[in-house]
């Protein structure tokens, strides 16, 4: 779950970055809209897509997740001191918990407040358009299908900008994404990126609304002036579509702003290829566990040998076997049945060392196929005879050795 919740946040805060970076000045606001909610499903699935199969085919992938899995991936090592980390642990977990519940309870009592307000309040028709009439001196906001405004304190011109603004909050269903939005930030708050990314969320519905406005003939500067006047105008709850939201500024910029190429739109295409790399990113740590796995299981069923002192990479006389050693992995290897089911096969890398006396100890995967096949080289060269070391001189000396394990369907 820990893992699981890491790559979620690390890809929430690339994608949004990688969007800040291409997106923000342009006037494509429905793709925007897609986009950033896109961020969040992205983010979601891209932890438990699973393409590590597929990747472990290529060289170069299985060649990183070996060195993830020597580099990266932690010792679990155990000690006879008190359980300090246990503490530490327990405290972050009591400070998100309570954090959580404090932020999800605001949540429901802003979902509470726009319900109560709903059903205190009297409506009243605007354009054929039933509306709850507000009595204090709140700003306009909708939630969903509700709108909500106190049409004495507003122009004639005034109110049919507003209700033009705020149909369009609920006809493109906004709330929804405003909720998504909240409810990520009361789960994920610990990251800043989350609540950036609700913040760039709904100022782009608000692009959408005020562009919705000026479709429909208004005056661009009348328009700007009466976002002006209501700026100070107190808001019911954060959570709803609020006629007078911030940064004023930044609307009024984009209301300026010229309309962008629509060319431009196939630069949107550029997240194909990021989800890609985070989706390979994503996977090589499951390839390096899976290779860390079968080196360990078989680790376990081998008697524990000491590793020489010091072991040579090249020596002048590198080891040898002691007859026929490709005859010998004929005679010793099983295909894996589960393998030969899954039609997998390919060469997997296995470093061992010869010990000066001869052994084979240490034996480990350098490029991975599949685990079940990583499993059986890992198991065939354990269970190899001595060979004759490798000499410096007239001595012997421990070496490193790199052995290629062929698994074909085609032959033996």
């Amino acid at each position: 779950m820990i893992m699981y919740l890491l790559k979620l946040n690390i890809a929430l805060i690339l994608l949004f970055s990688f969007y800040k970076l291409m997106f923000t000045g342009d006037t494509f606001f429905s793709w925007r809209r897609a986009t950033l909610i896109g961020m969040y499903f992205v983010a979601m699935m891209l932890p438990v897509m699973d393409f590590s199969a597929w990747l472990s085919n290529s060289e170069g992938m299985t060649s990183i997740a070996n060195e993830y899995a020597t580099v990266v991936l932690p010792t679990v090592s155990t000690s006879s001191k008190g359980g300090g980390a246990l503490l530490w642990e327990l405290v972050v977990l009591i400070v998100y918990g309570v954090v959580t519940c404090v932020l999800l309870l605001r949540f429901l009592w802003q979902l509470f407040s726009i319900i109560l307000l709903k059903n205190n309040s009297q409506t009243a028709y605007i354009y054929d358009t039933e509306v709850y009439v507000l009595t204090d001196d709140e700003g306009p906001f909708s939630f969903f299908n509700w709108i909500f405004i106190n049409p004495e304190r507003h122009k004639s011109d005034e109110v049919e900008e507003i209700m033009m603004h705020e149909l369009t909050h609920c006809q493109q269903l906004h709330s929804i994404d405003i909720i998504f939005a909240e409810l990520f930030c009361v789960v994920f708050w610990f990251n800043p990126f989350v609540w950036l990314l609700k913040r760039e969320v709904r100022l782009n519905l608000e692009y959408l609304a005020d562009n919705s406005v000026l479709a429909n003939g208004k005056d661009n500067k009348e328009y700007q002036y009466h976002l002006l006047g209501l700026t100070y105008r107190k808001n019911v709850a954060t959570i709803t579509n609020n006629f007078n939201v911030l940064p004023i500024k930044k609307r009024i910029k984009m209301m300026n702003k010229k309309e962008t190429k629509g060319i431009l739109k196939a630069k949107y295409m550029l997240y194909i290829p990021l989800v890609a790399m985070l989706l390979a990113v994503s996977n090589i740590e499951t390839i390096a566990r899976n290779v860390a796995k079968v080196t360990a299981s078989v680790e376990i069923q081998r008697k524990p040998k000491k590793a020489p002192e010091r072991v040579y990479t090249v020596a002048e006389v590198m080891p040898t076997f002691k007859g026929n050693l490709y005859q010998w992995l004929s005679e010793n290897l099983r295909y894996p049945k589960d393998a030969v089911s899954r039609k997998e096969q390919g060469r997997v890398m296995v470093r061992f060392i010869v010990t000066d006396k001869g052994e084979v100890i240490k034996p480990e995967i350098v490029r991975s196929v599949t685990p079940s096949l990583d499993k059986e080289a890992l198991r065939v060269v354990s269970k190899m005879p001595a060979w004759n070391p490798g000499r410096n001189g007239n001595k012997n000396v421990a070496t490193k050795y790199m052995l290629p394990i062929i698994f074909s369907l085609g032959s033996k």
